[in-house]
């Protein structure tokens, strides 16, 4: 006769419960790992209509990983220091510069 015990609400003795933050965290680490592997992929493709759901994939998903980043910041979970304007220049210069050597 086969087990028919269902596993709702039971946990292997091992398992812990993970925390909001470390949730959070593996959930920020798979949307920029996403959004890596659709870039790869975009810059793979020929067919117009693919790389469209692609590149809308890919901005949604952007969307969405910022929006959980607000929410661990706000938290405290995830802290960044202020961009200084003087960096902010230098970043927009150097990119610029890539831009016109392609």
């Amino acid at each position: 006769m086969q087990n028919t015990q269902t596993w709702q609400g039971m946990q292997p003795a091992n398992q812990t419960q993970l925390s909001d933050q470390e949730i959070a965290y593996d959930l920020l680490y798979q949307e920029k790992a996403l959004m890596s592997n659709i870039c790869a992929e975009v810059m793979e493709l020929s067919h117009c209509g693919l790389r469209t759901v692609l590149n809308d994939s890919f901005l949604q998903i952007g969307q969405d990983q910022f929006k959980l980043f607000e929410a661990m910041n706000a938290q405290g979970w995830y802290q960044t220091k202020p961009a200084q304007q003087a960096d902010i220049t230098t970043a927009k210069q150097k990119f610029q510069q890539m831009r016109n050597t392609l």
